[in-house]
């Protein structure tokens, strides 16, 4: 990789603070509490909530430590004042340099790596004086919708920052250094500029690091309170061009509070962790901007993320770019552009493996997971108690944080093979104690009853227990799992599907990037998270999602990518393969695609967005519609809603009997034994519904695929879907066109796809013909779980008179897992499917939910 024009290289960081919210110790729960956008209130855990020991010469051991270098090589800038200038000292005086601002200590940094080629720029507050701007939380409206607390001073809500107290570092290289040294390199300072007038400074760093306005994917922001508008106007002035709502503003005081010359350096960290960790941050609270300015900022090119999400590679494979527009209390200012630095094997490898960038983020999260195994009732419940007693004797001692608990248990267990296993999830001993007393009981009523509904144990937590783990009662010896994959339709896409399953799983992120030359597209990053300068409201989120729901190709195509991210989760992270896998209606593309059936997947991106099939034919304006039911074509800037698809109740038979004599009515898609989808003209399914009695919900997707119009477009769909194959799975894929597993051939495949979206499909039958086969435990790779509520109706059993014992009452044993749920966080959702997969005996390789750092150990 070319190295011109980088001024010098960021190999390290470090930071602690601790506001009143909570404490946060180290760098990977600094980080955690970066992306989120706010601090997690700890709920009552010593190891978190006592005061952080703010050790300057610690921190500066952890980042010489890191790159294998003596503290004595680093050259020291701090920033400090009245009150920090002790801490100047602490880190040995003859080798610190003290300055009042980040600017001051950038005006020095080139000098000083010349001479040094290490320095290291520290911003510390390690007292309890704070700005007078800064406000305390108790005073907040707790009943409020939003506490203001986690916004910046472009808000007009804004109220003040809380105070903090913290440090943070982050440690420069020169080039020559960085490449002689193979350090790691978290991202390059590419220019910078320092001055009074902000605008006229802005205009300076972008000259000098040769990047144009338009290139700056981030800008993190000062927003001093009281201060908001000089920023504000310098900004919007020079970072106004063609591209609109291009550039993210994050604030790291949303997160931190006011902590004077730790805030500077730490808006300068956050930066690069943005950039390094491949995430746009979000400001959790932020509302609108004060009236006067909302013209400036929609002439802008900003925006302001309410959330987290990624940041896509540049299609082009440029890297991205960020900047930092550091203010001082003193006027003092500085802007600073930062780059990602990116590592190619190839031409055609533009995401090498080498590149995947750890971090710390679950193995850090407040939740926990506790994992008790054994071959009996009593093993379980013996378990139970000495967890409890631990607990107690924990609380007199404070020795073992929550996490340590958890990690011990889970070394423990994960040596040894039981028949039973009881996983415990909570986020605090508090709320673990209440867990343990309800899992006594629930695991004595699941062993003493034994059927239907006891046959498991869990809590609105997610914690979970279960004396039929299919798994271990399974006597398909052939299969590794039993597990079968299921990919839902593309109806269940939504604003802010999986925005957080890249930072949780970073594993995953080349894979994902490989799939297309721009995966962004191919994931509808900018319909799932949304631009805006101004809070979307509920009821514009949920317009968006409707006009998601109405565009076919675009629906289709995340559904695709979706499908691959939640399927490269299981293969790349918990290291599970599927024995089984299935598609409803569309998600048997998504099956092929996720799977590795095809060689480039990726090529359907062009295809699907050129697509008059999925464009103007079978949604759109549905002219395939029109010419079969002979409508006149549409006039201009008029609306007619010619189809709608509704979900109803009633048996098949008597569905079959009512549409029989309707030429415009077909029956699409049978979910359940008693859930149908019919589909036509609203008027004449109305009809239908009124003559069944039944009550029936739109679905509002105005698509005719499952129909007889759409065999029109066979051919088409045929060339669509007709790509190069992969060598053959070891997974069988079945498919609702032949309800057999497809042979993994190019035009067998093609055939297969469009033969299931021209035909209905009996989702019933294809989950019985794989249980049938061994499938019994049933992942559900997308957004939802209605797959998984369909195959519990599915194969639904009364076991009477049975016990565990009993052969017949096993016949058809299963369970099911959503990995997705709207409105729950991702981290939470993939708790809970683990915690149930465990249980089941499911081999899952749970590292990644105990291990992990940002900081790479220089080799």
């Amino acid at each position: 990789m070319a190295l011109l024009g980088y001024k010098s290289a960021i190999i390290g960081f470090d930071a602690q603070f601790e506001n009143q919210q909570g404490s946060y110790a180290d760098i990977d729960r600094v980080e955690r509490a970066l992306y989120l956008g706010k601090g997690e209130v700890a709920a009552e855990t010593p190891d978190t909530n006592a005061s952080v020991d703010l050790d300057c010469i610690a921190a500066l051991g952890r980042m010489a430590h890191a790159n294998k270098v003596s503290v004595d090589d680093i050259k020291v800038i701090v920033l400090a004042q009245d009150a920090l200038t002790q801490a100047a000292q602490s880190l040995a005086m003859e080798n610190s340099l003290i300055v009042s601002s980040l600017a001051m200590a950038l005006q020095q940094l080139d000098k000083l790596i010349k001479d040094n080629n290490i320095v290291a720029i520290f911003g510390v507050n390690l007292t309890q004086h704070f700005s007078p701007n800064t406000i305390n939380v108790s005073t907040v409206d707790k009943n409020s919708a939003h506490d203001n607390l986690a916004t910046i001073s472009f808000d007009e809500s804004f109220q003040g920052y809380q105070n903090c107290r913290g440090l943070a570092a982050v440690l420069f290289s020169s080039v020559g250094y960085a490449r002689q040294h193979n350090s790691y390199v978290y991202a390059w300072l590419k220019g910078s500029a320092i001055g009074n007038e902000i605008g006229h400074v802005a205009a300076l760093a972008l000259e000098d690091a040769q990047v144009k306005a338009d290139d700056i994917g981030l800008m993190e922001v000062s927003a001093l309170a009281g201060d908001g508008l000089k920023e504000t106007n310098a900004l919007v002035s020079h970072y106004t061009n063609h591209k609109s709502l291009a550039t993210a503003i994050s604030c790291a005081r949303t997160v931190t509070g006011e902590g004077e010359g730790f805030s500077q350096v730490f808006g300068l960290l956050r930066s690069v962790i943005a950039l390094q960790q491949r995430y746009i941050p979000g400001i959790n609270d932020w509302q609108k901007p004060f009236e006067h300015t909302l013209s400036s900022w929609d002439a802008s090119s900003f925006y302001f993320p309410t959330q987290a999400r990624p940041w896509y590679p540049d299609p082009q494979g440029n890297a991205h770019f960020a900047a930092y527009s550091c203010l001082a209390v003193n006027d003092e200012y500085c802007h600073v552009i930062l780059a990602e630095n990116k590592s190619y094997s190839s031409n055609i490898d533009k995401h090498p493996k080498a590149d995947i960038r750890d971090n710390g983020y679950i193995a850090t999260s407040e939740l926990q997971m506790i994992m008790l195994t054994g071959d009996s009732e009593k093993v379980i419940q013996d378990s139970l108690q000495e967890l409890e007693q631990a607990l107690v004797d924990d609380n007199q001692q404070k020795q073992q944080s929550l996490k340590g608990i958890a990690k011990q248990y889970f070394d423990k267990t994960k040596q040894i093979s039981c028949q039973y296993a009881l996983v415990l999830l909570c986020e605090s001993k508090q709320e673990l104690r209440k867990e343990i007393l309800l899992a006594k009981v629930g695991v004595a009523t699941a062993f003493t009853k034994q059927t239907g509904q006891f046959n498991e144990w869990r809590t609105p937590k997610g914690s979970y227990f279960t004396i039929k783990p299919v798994n271990k009662l399974s006597k398909n010896n052939d299969l590794t799992n039993n597990v079968c994959f299921l990919y839902p339709g593309i109806g269940a896409t939504y604003v802010g599907l999986g925005r957080d399953l890249l930072h949780l799983f970073p594993e995953i992120h080349q894979d994902v990037a490989n799939l297309a030359d721009d995966i962004g597209a191919s994931l509808k990053d900018t319909l799932l998270n949304p631009r805006t300068i101004v809070r979307p409201t509920f009821n514009e989120l949920k317009q968006l999602d409707l006009k998601l729901r109405g565009s076919l190709a675009d629906i289709a195509e995340a559904g695709v990518g979706f499908a691959c991210v939640f399927t490269k989760i299981f293969e790349n992270v918990f290291k599970v393969k599927a024995d089984f896998a299935a598609g409803y209606s569309m998600g048997e593309v998504s099956m092929y695609a996720a799977l590795g059936a095809w060689q480039q997947p990726g090529l359907m991106s062009a295809r699907l967005a050129n697509s008059s099939t999925f464009n103007d034919r079978l949604c759109g304006e549905l002219l395939t519609l029109r010419e079969h039911w002979h409508l006149p074509e549409l006039a201009d800037n008029t609306h007619e809603m010619i189809w709608e698809t509704y979900n109803i109740k009633a048996p098949l038979d008597e569905v079959i009997s009512a549409i029989e004599t309707e030429k415009r009515v077909y029956c699409t898609i049978i979910n359940s034994p008693d859930s149908i989808l019919i589909a036509g003209y609203p008027a004449d399914c109305l009809r239908v519904i009124k003559k069944l009695g039944v009550r029936a919900m739109p679905l509002n997707m105005a698509n005719a695929i499952h129909s007889p119009p759409a065999k029109s477009e066979y051919d088409n769909m045929v060339k669509l879907y007709t790509m190069d194959v992969n060598a053959r799975l070891q997974t069988k894929m079945y498919s609702s066109s032949c309800y057999l597993p497809i042979p993994q051939l190019s035009k067998a495949i093609a055939h297969s796809v469009a033969k299931c979206l021209c035909e209905p499909v009996d989702f019933p039958r294809l989950v019985n013909t794989m249980h049938e086969q061994g499938a019994q435990i049933f992942i559900e790779m997308g957004a939802g779980r209605s797959l998984s509520g369909w195959v519990d109706k599915t194969l639904a059993y009364s076991s009477k008179n049975t016990s565990i014992n009993d052969e017949d009452s096993l016949s058809k044993a299963h369970v099911t897992v959503p990995l997705n749920a709207k409105g729950t966080s991702d981290e939470l959702t993939y708790f809970r499917a683990i915690a149930k997969l465990v249980s089941h005996g499911v081999e899952l390789d749970l590292n990644r939910l105990f291990n992990g750092s940002i900081i790479v150990q220089n080799a």
